[in-house]
């Protein structure tokens, strides 16, 4: 128990440091449902370098035995597979990923899904490094580490709704 005037003393040092009364008060936040889907083959270089290199490397990150990962077979000349050919994991988000990839082919295609929603997708490789920052911000909050877009233009020119 704390003696009521160092109760005082300590909270006077809290919102001096410009944490309101309110924040202090409230338990911490959930972390959030974080689902993170790789969708590329070994027709795809950069797939197979990601696969050999980095994801070793990510697999041995904390947040990422915290998050769902699907990796999705799925060849260049593709858009997101159809629903049969999915993991049973990504079966249900089957149509928010075709929305969010505007039908659009290519590898490797990335989403990441919070609590159900696209959160942020995108093509490309990026470092494991990278991925743990991302996951990292997409489970707890805080700054996300490259702009993020939840639906890809069709024509291929960059990204129709951002994050």
């Amino acid at each position: 128990m704390i003696p009521g005037r160092f109760f005082g003393v300590i909270l006077l040092a809290l919102t001096a440091a410009g944490l309101p009364l309110s924040a202090m008060a409230q338990s911490p936040a959930k972390p959030a449902d974080v689902h993170f889907i790789w969708m590329g083959g070994d027709d795809c270089p950069p797939c197979v370098v990601w696969r050999a290199e980095h994801l070793p490397k990510l697999e041995k990150t904390a947040v990422f035995k915290e998050i769902t990962f699907s990796y999705v077979t799925k060849v260049i000349r593709s858009s997101v597979p159809p629903h049969l050919l999915l993991p049973e994991s990504v079966k249900p988000l089957k149509e928010k990923l075709d929305v969010a990839s505007a039908g659009r082919i290519g590898s490797p295609q990335v989403a990441v899904m919070v609590n159900g929603e696209v959160y942020d997708y995108f093509f490309g490789s990026r470092s494991a490094e990278d991925i743990e920052e991302m996951l990292l911000a997409a489970r707890y909050g805080g700054r996300y580490p490259f702009p993020r877009c939840v639906k890809l233009e069709a024509d291929g020119r960059g990204c129709a709704v951002k994050g």
